[in-house]
């Protein structure tokens, strides 16, 4: 079968519930049956896990090194709800990119194997790691409606997709699905897909007739202060595990999964666990209409605690005070509704010049610290030291990353994508390059230099790298310290920055 290549971009495609199709990006709109299905990988023994083990470990540790770089902060919580011997599905909402997997992959202590979208395995660089880590390829709607595949041919690549997640969860492994089916940048969820329910319904079904434990979904909050940033907060937020008591096929299908065989649940029992799967996601989202909206109600999670005489200390209450923000508009607060929009008029302003509510204190806005404004200048000395190493070491795929995440075609939520396999794979393509080098310099150049010396100037270079990499991460953080102040102090000294104050006070004095 010959590989075909649709329309990418916005071409105005519909599912069938007349909603939009997700655009396809220039990799996604290729469409490879025969590389899809050779790139992929199958476990020889059912339920167990269809990647090269070693190397998912090996991965699996660049990709912790990768999110540490990744975020300024994080914070995990709900860990305990992450069961030992039950197979898990964990399911969230979808506006980072490859970043959303990877933060479940580095947190969860259970081996997962991921379902992705088809070129996830058969693009250039990523997709031989993906493949060998076990992923397992899917054929969206997105591809299907525009004649990406045939109908014979997505139901055979998908439902063998299904069927291997299905086995391993059953089997004591997890897996994470993110069922809007897409990656996004808006603020609230999109419509439920029912492919994560279908694997998880065959899994408790494939479980019960093995006498294995029964496994669970479990719902996961991606909380980013500015998903689309480098060293933006980060909050993961692990919930109470939904049971899957009566999602089960009937008896005779249950035989035929045994058998190998993929077999679709009912759809009353797919659609009443997405339907719970709604319920329990969507207060672990924003939930807003707007950015602006969802920003004003952290404004005025702001303003109540300061009235309470607390201040937030962390991403995770800033959320946690929103969220409650929210809850209380919308039961009925009278007082919160009226102000909302005086919050968000204040909130858009800030975000306009690239603050957010917590340079907002009792006294409107709150006066930067010189240290904060000097703090450049640690950071360009900071930024003199690593770069020698770090231009050598990491360089390139800090050019690349940045290239190609400010060129993506797949919208903000992509953007970080880049940054994070910059960082993940500098040491796998990029560290070998200048260390080759130094050994061939060293033994066919002048230096003189012994053999080992050589060795432990080879043996150290990683480490010496990974160091400057995060001396040069301190030097970034310290200028964005710097940066946001002098923001704050211009600001300070406008007319725009006065209004903002005295109608934050106004708020404060309503809330009191």
């Amino acid at each position: 079968m010959v590989k075909k290549e649709i329309s990418s971009g916005d071409d105005g495609a519909l599912d069938h519930h007349g909603e939009a199709l997700p655009q396809l990006s220039k990799s996604a709109s290729v469409v490879d049956i025969d590389r899809i299905e050779k790139k992929r990988r199958i476990a020889a023994v059912q339920g167990k896990h269809p990647g090269i083990i070693w190397f998912y470990q090996f991965i699996r540790n660049l990709c912790r090194v990768a999110i540490r770089q990744q975020f300024r902060t994080i914070e995990i919580t709900g860990q305990e709800n992450i069961s030992d011997d039950a197979g898990i599905l964990t399911v969230g909402w979808h506006t980072n990119g490859l970043i959303d997997p990877a933060i479940i992959f580095v947190t969860q202590p259970k081996m997962l194997v991921f379902g992705g979208r088809h070129d996830l395995i058969t693009r250039p660089v990523i997709g031989p790691i993906a493949s060998m880590a076990g992923t397992q390829p899917v054929i969206r709607q997105a591809e299907r409606a525009r004649g990406g595949a045939s109908a014979e041919a997505a139901t055979r690549i998908n439902s063998k997709t299904m069927l291997t997640l299905a086995e391993c969860i059953a089997h004591g492994h997890g897996t994470a699905l993110f069922p809007e089916g897409t990656s996004h940048e808006e603020s609230k969820m999109k419509r439920l897909r029912t492919g994560p329910m279908r694997s998880v319904i065959a899994a408790n079904s494939i479980a019960r007739e093995k006498g294995l434990p029964a496994p669970h979904l479990l719902p996961v909050g991606l909380h980013f202060r500015i998903s689309w940033h480098f060293r933006t907060d980060a909050w993961v937020e692990y919930g109470k595990p939904i049971p899957l008591f009566d999602s089960l096929h009937p008896e005779n299908d249950r035989a035929r999964l045994l058998n190998g065989e993929w077999v679709e649940a009912p759809a009353e029992v797919v659609n009443n666990l997405r339907d719970e799967v709604h319920n329990h996601l969507t207060p672990m989202t924003p939930d807003a209409d707007s950015w602006d909206q969802h920003r004003a109600w952290h404004l005025l999670g702001n303003a109540t605690s300061l009235v309470a005489g607390k201040k937030l200390q962390t991403w995770r209450e800033e959320v946690l005070a929103a969220r409650e923000v929210r809850t209380k508009i919308r039961n009925g607060d009278k007082l919160l509704q009226e102000i909302e929009p005086k919050a968000e008029e204040i909130a858009k302003k800030l975000h306009n010049n690239g603050l957010d509510s917590r340079v907002l204190g009792e006294n409107g806005l709150n006066k930067p610290s010189l240290m904060n404004r000097i703090a450049i200048f640690p950071a360009i000395f900071l930024a003199l030291i690593a770069a020698p190493l770090t231009l050598a070491g990491s360089g390139l795929m800090i050019l690349v990353g940045k290239v190609m995440g400010d060129r993506t075609d797949e919208g903000l939520d992509a953007r970080t994508t880049y940054h994070y396999l910059a960082s993940m794979l500098g040491p796998l393509i990029v560290w070998p390059i200048p260390i080759t080098i130094f050994i061939l310099i060293a033994i066919f150049g002048a230096w003189d230099i012994t053999a080992t010396q050589i060795v432990i100037a080879t043996v150290s270079l990683p480490f010496l790298f990974h160091l400057s990499n995060k001396i040069a991460i301190m030097a970034w953080d310290m200028y964005v310290i710097s940066r946001d102040a002098n923001r704050l102090k211009n600001i300070s000294r406008s007319e725009e920055g006065q209004y903002i104050a005295e109608e934050f006070r106004k708020i404060l004095a309503v809330l009191k």
